[in-house]
């Protein structure tokens, strides 16, 4: 008897074991939204947020530029769901830099992009509006797929991921989009509500991102926000300079460089920063 009851608890104990296990991946798993309508995206959401209430949505991403950010930035989704015309042009252009094993589900109000999706790792083309049953079998054959993918990685104890931090920026030029590597980049300054990256060259781009947000994607070993204004890399700096009124400011590398007062509150950790 005591035989059988030892035999019931650990099986009962590996019972809870294997679904702890799969419900942690569960409540992690990522599903990233590109859509560039808030009214769609808040409908989608709210379908999601009833037939997976733990799954973390991400977005919603509204153009081509910043999908190419994410994914060149090795951000990670477990699902991708895709609107196919963007504000800046068709996601196609973006989801070619997407991981090949992440699977798509593509939306859209346009049936001629059919065939075109099917060239990506498309599951399922949804025309809007979209059904809830029809998105609930898309998600359940997205999911099918996942345990190849990473299910098994997410039950192996591994080492603690090294934190990635972007390495370049896709910026729009007359002639399309060009790539700047971070170690190309003088400073970035935030004017007028807009954010702009300075080149070694002197020539400046807009960039999409919030300064404060920007801020959290860079190396904090490389670059430093030093005031509200700027984010500057260190290899930048040639020098910190005591002024009259008791303000200190940073002296950059190369011509004309602007006036950058550090921050008060900032003072001792630019200067530990620098050191």
């Amino acid at each position: 008897m005591k035989s059988k009851f030892f035999t019931f608890c650990f099986s009962l104990f590996n019972f809870f074991i294997i679904f702890a296990t799969d419900l942690q991946f569960i409540i992690k798993m990522k599903i990233l939204i590109l859509e560039d309508e808030m009214h769609q995206y808040n409908v989608l959401r709210h379908m999601l947020e009833d037939l997976m209430p733990s799954a973390l949505l991400i977005g919603p991403i509204p153009t081509v530029s910043e999908a190419r950010h994410f994914f060149l930035s090795e951000s990670e989704a477990d699902i991708i769901i895709a609107d196919i015309q963007l504000n800046d042009g068709l996601s196609f252009d973006a989801l070619s830099c997407a991981p090949d094993n992440v699977p798509i589900i593509f939306t859209t109000a346009h049936e001629e992009y059919a065939l075109k999706a099917f060239e990506y790792n498309s599951l399922s083309y949804l025309l809007k509006p979209i059904d809830k049953e029809m998105l609930r079998t898309a998600l359940q054959k997205a999911q099918r797929l996942l345990p190849a993918n990473t299910v098994k990685a997410s039950r192996t104890p591994t080492r603690p991921k090294k934190e990635k931090f972007r390495e370049r920026f896709m910026v729009k030029t007359v002639k399309g989009e060009k790539m700047i590597p971070v170690s190309g980049i003088r400073y970035f300054v935030s004017e007028q509500k807009n954010t702009y990256l300075k080149l070694l060259d002197n020539t400046s781009y807009p960039i999409n991102i919030p300064l404060e947000k920007l801020a959290t994607q860079l190396d904090p070993q490389r670059f430093m926000r030093v005031n509200r204004k700027f984010i500057v890399p260190l290899e930048q700096i040639t020098a910190t300079e005591r002024l009259s009124n008791g303000k200190e400011k940073l002296i950059l590398k190369g011509d004309n460089p602007p006036e950058i007062i550090i921050s008060r509150m900032r003072r001792n950790e630019v200067g530990e920063w620098i050191k």
